[in-house]
């Protein structure tokens, strides 16, 4: 095995999840990996075609985890019982955590956790088409 050939499992992580174009992946590999051993291996693993397929179910989980969502929140309007309640905290926070949307944290006051900030309150109406 070659010394570059250790570096193909990282390369490939950040071109088809991590979505960085070759240059950038050669700069953050700080030159150990030659653009064009990069574009061969690209080339070879049909990455670019597995980058699709990564968006694509990367898409189609974001969506479902919206509608998921989007009926507990009807039920919850509908039939506010505390399991209905919980169910739209449990189905926001999947989606928040799959996202990257941050409600609250360890910084955050105990004035701002009585209730949502306006910067979560617009994040959650902007993830679910609200505005």
């Amino acid at each position: 095995m070659s010394k570059q050939a250790i570096y193909y499992e990282e390369a490939k992580r950040k071109y088809v999840y991590d979505g960085f174009s070759l240059d950038t992946i050669v700069g953050m590999l700080e030159g150990k990996v030659s653009r064009k051993t990069l574009f061969n291996w690209k080339q070879q693993g049909d990455w670019d075609q597995r980058r699709v397929e990564h968006a694509k179910s990367t898409e189609d989980i974001q969506a479902q985890l919206v509608k998921l969502a989007k009926k507990a929140l009807e039920a919850a309007n509908a039939n506010p019982t505390p399991h209905n309640v919980y169910a739209v905290t449990k189905a926001i926070s999947a989606l928040k955590a799959y996202t990257g949307v941050k409600l609250l944290d360890e910084h955050t006051t105990k004035d701002q956790r009585k209730g949502l900030t306006e910067e979560a309150t617009k994040q959650i109406k902007e993830a679910f088409g609200l505005e």
